[in-house]
């Protein structure tokens, strides 16, 4: 609880004593007994009027209580504010007489040489001119039937209505000197500067009938009242939310989504942020590519990001991976994901990041119902779902899973100097990343050796690679159809779209500084998007999946490329004995 007093005012103003309570939560401030706060408050005032206090110095019966709690966590502050007043019978309530302007009353106002003294006063009429004196000459001025104005400086704006002070000043002068006064003018003195000059024009002057029944000698404590009302008219507290303004997240958010919107602003007016920034993405891989796109994933704006990966961080990963820092390579390496989630609200507080340390199931890797059960709950959850992994059979059950449910699929794969970035969806007929193939996903790791383990790549392929898939996927957020658009690389088409159009795929060499933007056709065969993969799914669920992850060659049975590669094989050795045949 503070005490606040203000002197050294300056001559527009007035000194106001209060208490302010700082609970210390918000159900302590719902606890404190607001009727007694506000009695207590006024008890002080009534106990300057009552001995004498407040004749000499009239800024005691103005009084204020103020309730303040202030969540530092959030940056918002609820507050009620009361100023308690005497309840005064309705006969005492003053009504309005006329508009004044006393032109020598703000000169002599200056005059006053305390700020405590301006609370209240008497004005004088002396002919064209105006005096002012203290209160303690009421009496004086009383019995020798001198003309006078009760002034106070009145802070309200109301042009019927007085401010409340003049309620406890009623009351002290109706306490004091009720026997010898049964009436008397009040001046409502109203000062502000205006284009350089003091004007008082607003003032008022108010004829009032003073009532008996606040005379009492016994100086008890009158009734009480003076608790704001909020913006709804009730008596309550009010709320202000700060964060906008000195949360330092907040501030980023907006700084972010300014040079967003400026962005909209000037060269791309139907771009539609609000799309992108609701899409949740789901990276399957947090290596360098996840990293990448990730970070430019924030930057257009998107709010949230889920990281897929059952790495850890290992000290060849920092100088690539911009998600990490050496301390992430410390006792044996931080899980990945967990670390990408940090990283990543780090860089961008608004940014709802989370890391699930989970092996992605392979087809013909063993692996447990938990993970698939786990991983198809990932992508249900999604809008869009990144395959930034590093092996093709890691990819094919998200990319069945996530056909299943028509879900958007970006891939972006890497090599030593190229890289494939391309969206994978199935609505206009055309290939995901499995189409190109005409044998089953299999183990690929197997009997590879140290070196083959480690993926090789120029250090700027992952980057490129990156940023291309997240474009990819903000130019599809701007159509109509999203993840079913068709293809283009037709420039007269991009007026469709802010972002211009969107290519089924994109192939980089860099060795040659050169990118190809082709289309490919779904594969009626292919061993993750072909129709019967889909239905097989649809109607074993686990049990399909059990099977191929357990035996690969079942996909190519399923799908018709077995009898493919006998086909060829057959006319391979036809072809080989017409030319044996021509040569004998």
């Amino acid at each position: 609880m503070l005490y606040l007093t203000h002197h050294g005012a300056t001559v527009n103003s007035c000194p106001l004593h209060g208490l302010l309570y700082l609970p210390n939560s918000l159900a302590d401030m719902k606890k404190m007994d607001k009727s007694e706060l506000l009695r207590a408050s006024g008890e002080r005032a009534w106990a300057a009027a009552c001995d004498g206090r407040a004749i000499k110095d009239p800024s005691l019966l103005n009084r204020f209580v103020a309730l303040i709690y202030v969540d530092l966590k959030k940056y918002t502050f609820c507050y009620w504010f009361g100023f308690p007043v005497v309840r005064l019978p309705e006969e005492c309530e003053p009504w309005p007489l006329f508009l004044v302007r006393l032109a020598s009353l703000n000169t002599a106002y200056t005059t006053l040489d305390t700020p405590e003294k301006r609370a209240a006063f008497l004005v004088v009429p002396t002919g064209e001119e105006v005096q002012i004196r203290p209160l303690e000459e009421l009496p004086t001025l009383v019995a020798d039937s001198r003309p006078f104005y009760l002034a106070f400086s009145d802070p309200s704006t109301s042009p019927t209505h007085p401010g409340w002070p003049l309620r406890n000043l009623l009351a002290l002068v109706i306490h004091r000197w009720g026997d010898s006064l049964s009436r008397c003018n009040v001046l409502c003195y109203r000062r502000e500067a205006r284009h350089g000059h003091v004007d008082s024009s607003h003032s008022l002057v108010l004829d009032v009938q003073l009532c008996t029944s606040v005379t009492a000698k016994d100086n008890s404590t009158p009734m009480y009242v003076g608790w704001e009302r909020n913006a709804a008219g009730q008596l309550g507290p009010r709320t202000v939310d700060l964060s906008a303004s000195l949360d330092p997240a907040r501030l980023m958010e907006n700084a972010l989504e300014l040079n967003l919107q400026l962005m909209r602003w000037r060269l791309a007016p139907t771009l539609d942020l609000e799309t992108v920034a609701s899409t949740k993405c789901l990276l399957l891989g947090a290596g360098t590519l996840g990293c990448s796109v990730a970070r430019c994933l924030i930057s257009w704006g998107v709010r949230n990001i889920t990281f897929v990966d059952n790495g850890v961080v290992s000290y060849s990963n920092p100088a690539r991976q911009s998600l990490y820092t050496a301390r992430d390579c410390r006792d044996g390496g931080r899980p990945k994901c967990d670390a990408a989630a940090e990283a990543l609200h780090a860089v961008s507080p608004a940014v709802h990041a989370r890391g699930e340390n989970l092996r992605v199931p392979m087809a013909g890797h063993s692996h447990v119902r938990a993970d698939v059960r786990r991983l198809e709950a990932l992508i249900a959850e999604h809008d869009a779902i990144f395959l930034l992994l590093d092996t093709r059979e890691a990819r094919w059950l998200p990319t069945v899973v996530a056909a299943a449910q028509r879900k958007i699929v970006i891939n972006a794969a890497l090599g030593f100097d190229t890289f494939l970035a391309r969206p994978g969806d199935n609505g206009e007929k055309l290939g995901c990343y499995f189409c190109n193939d005409v044998v089953g996903p299999a183990d690929s790791t197997r009997d590879r050796t140290l070196d083959q383990q480690c993926t090789v790549t120029r250090p700027g392929v992952g980057a490129i690679a990156g940023a291309l898939a997240a474009e990819l996927l903000v130019g599809l957020l701007q159509s109509p159809l999203k993840g079913r658009c068709p293809a283009s690389d037709d420039s007269e088409a991009s007026s469709e779209n802010p972002l211009g159009p969107v290519p089924h795929q994109i192939r980089g060499f860099l060795a040659r500084h050169v990118y190809m933007t082709p289309t490919c056709a779904a594969f009626p065969m292919c061993t993750a998007c072909s129709q019967p993969v889909l239905d097989e799914y649809a109607r074993r669920g686990w049990e399909f999946v059990l099977q191929v992850l357990n035996d690969a060659a079942y996909l190519e049975r399923l799908t018709g490329l077995s009898r493919l590669h006998e086909e060829t094989d057959l006319d391979q050795v036809w072809a080989l004995s017409d030319s044996e045949e021509s040569t004998s």
